[in-house]
């Protein structure tokens, strides 16, 4: 049976891929590389997961004795551009967040779009770095790692990729060859549906919105529709490379991360959108099982995800305007705090693809395309991250926020700001800080060295290392810690934060929200975060073959991770993988 199975995928790849034009490569013995990253899921929930039934062909690898997991800190901030490039850079301090602002172009960066991004990713190369994906293929990644071919990655948006060799019928062949594709995407477009029912319209607000402009089911229904695309081009991708014999492979998968911002890293849709990814395992390790080379099968995530309440709806203003009334003066203010656009990512991605299949489609085939473009362009929200609604005019303060982590820059000096100087000039704004109940650390520099700065106490890191504290450790006693669920200890983080604050594009100071053991206090409009500290979103993990001797846990970062793939993919060891 299985030459039989064999047989027939090798036959339609093979297809599917001069279709293409694809080539296979030659078989080779050499191991293959596949690193498979879950964005957001925490060690804490992948365990529930395996636990409760969630994630079955994972979980019965695992039990198998197959594969061992593991927790592991990835890198701080807990946000998924920093882990990236330091996974595929071996580089960590290249990125403040999510969103911060670069001081000398006077310019809000946002790691969402593809000019900012590949402005980052060609620092990230700077000294000669080639990156971890060479020779190999990025799939729903930021940066490119060197990959020869990438598809859905905004460091090389605009460039051919997924669907630039396919022409007249190739994409109808790819459906019409995946039959279980087109089930799985009915099946979860009506979910996605059911889910915004039963959970986005729980209240009668919710409900008279609805009854008032109908079309919020369309939308709904057209968001869950590009979700799906996406997910299965992915798959269907990353096989289709497993096929011709390529590696390194790395691919990224948000379902769980949307849901869980959407609902909360707890909620039944973010463990239903596990269920759905371990599928994608399963069909990405059964290609693997009947490839033309071996291959070895690595699962992380690179961040988790805390249970949060936005800082806005808890205290009725925004982070921006409680810097602003505390400032005494009236000063202008640059906050962008946009709506939540993740679900609408798919679509983007995905009409930047069709726009290359275009030319190759008959004229009322192009025109369909061309419709779906419009659409997606007029639905999709407008960023206006990058200004301060000022024309012409910039503002005295910015502030940037990437979850519970925030940025503040007074751009009235044209320099970045000791701490004291911002007490002299703004005598109130530090103690409003620091005492504010949402915040749970205030960061400063002075010289070289960083204060971090709590209601009970201060803690000072000095430029060789050393720490100072005065009244109570604002980064708690281990014991605490251990009980609110803190991975790092208070040294360790410690350093962490003194060489965020010393990057050069951090922020004059950085606000932390307040943790109390449950929940952590966010600047965005989310139900789950990450980017700061406290509970599941500072644990990732890390699934590898169990006769390897990792200890994950005693890595620095992800940059540790980046140096064993490295040195062991370039003596191509034999590794299980991962299959039944």
């Amino acid at each position: 049976m299985k030459r039989i199975l064999r047989w027939v995928y090798r036959a339609k790849y093979r297809l599917l891929g001069r279709r293409m034009g694809q080539p296979e490569a030659p078989p080779t013995l050499e191991r293959g590389l596949v690193l498979i990253q879950i964005d957001g899921l925490s060690f804490l929930h992948l365990q529930r997961a395996l636990q409760e039934g969630r994630m079955p062909y994972l979980a019965r690898q695992i039990r198998k004795g197959r594969f061992q997991v593991a927790p592991w800190f990835a890198g701080f901030p807990t946000t998924t551009p920093v882990v990236t490039a330091a996974l595929l850079y071996g580089q960590l301090d290249a990125i403040p967040g999510f969103r911060w602002y670069e001081r000398m172009r006077k310019e809000p960066v946002v790691m969402k779009r593809p000019a900012h991004v590949r402005r980052v990713a060609a620092r990230l190369r700077s000294g000669g770095r080639p990156g971890l994906l060479q020779g190999g293929a990025c799939y729903a990644s930021m940066f490119d790692g060197g990959a020869e071919r990438t598809v859905f990655t905004l460091s090389t948006m605009g460039l051919p990729g997924l669907l630039s060799g396919v022409q007249g019928l190739g994409l109808f062949l790819m459906v019409l060859l995946n039959p279980g594709r087109i089930w799985r995407i009915l099946r979860m477009v009506a979910r996605d549906i059911l889910d915004e029912l039963w959970y986005g319209l729980r209240s009668w607000e919710a409900w008279r919105r609805f009854l008032r402009d109908p079309t919020g089911l369309f939308r709904t229904a057209f968001l869950a529709l590009g979700s799906a695309l996406l997910h299965e081009l992915l798959t269907f991708s990353l096989s289709m490379d497993i096929h011709r014999g390529i590696s390194p492979l790395y691919a990224i998968y948000v379902l769980y991360d949307e849901a869980a911002h959407r609902y909360g890293p707890d909620h039944p849709v973010a463990f239903r959108a596990l269920r759905r990814l371990d599928a994608y395992l399963r069909e990405i390790d059964r290609m693997a099982g009947f490839a033309r080379r071996p291959y070895d099968l690595y699962i992380f995530s690179d961040h988790g995800m805390t249970p949060s309440e936005p800082f806005a709806r808890r205290f009725g203003q925004s982070l921006g305007d409680f810097v602003r009334e505390h400032m005494a003066q009236p000063v202008t203010l640059d906050e962008t705090v946009e709506p939540d656009d993740r679900r609408w990512r798919s679509w983007r991605y995905l009409m930047a693809e069709m726009r290359g299949l275009e030319r190759t489609l008959s004229p009322r085939g192009a025109q369909v395309v061309r419709a779906a473009r419009a659409y997606v362009q007029r639905q999709a929200p407008r960023s206006h991250e990058g200004g301060s609604g000022l024309p012409g005019h910039r503002a005295d303060v910015v502030v940037r926020a990437s979850g519970p982590l925030a940025h503040l820059y007074i751009t009235a000096a044209s320099h970045p700001l000791a701490l004291s100087e911002i007490a002299v000039q703004w005598p109130h704004l530090l103690d409003a800080l620091i005492e504010h109940p949402g915040i749970g650390l205030v960061i400063g520099r002075e010289g070289e060295a960083v204060f971090l700065m709590g209601r009970q106490g201060a803690r000072v890191v000095h430029a060789d290392g050393r720490s100072s504290i005065y009244g109570q450790d604002p980064l708690m006693d281990p014991e605490r810690m251990a009980r609110e669920g803190r991975w790092l200890d208070g040294e360790r983080t410690a350093q962490e934060l003194a060489r965020l604050a010393r990057l050069p594009d951090s922020g004059d100071l950085i606000l932390l929200g307040a943790w109390d053991g449950q929940m952590v206090i966010t600047f965005e409009d989310q139900r789950g975060t990450h980017g700061g500290l406290g509970g599941a979103q500072e644990v990732a993990f890390l699934v590898f073959p169990s006769d390897r001797s990792l200890r994950p846990q005693r890595w620095r970062d992800a940059r540790d991770f980046h140096a064993y793939l490295s040195e062991t993919y370039q003596r191509t060891p034999a590794l299980h993988s991962l299959r039944d």
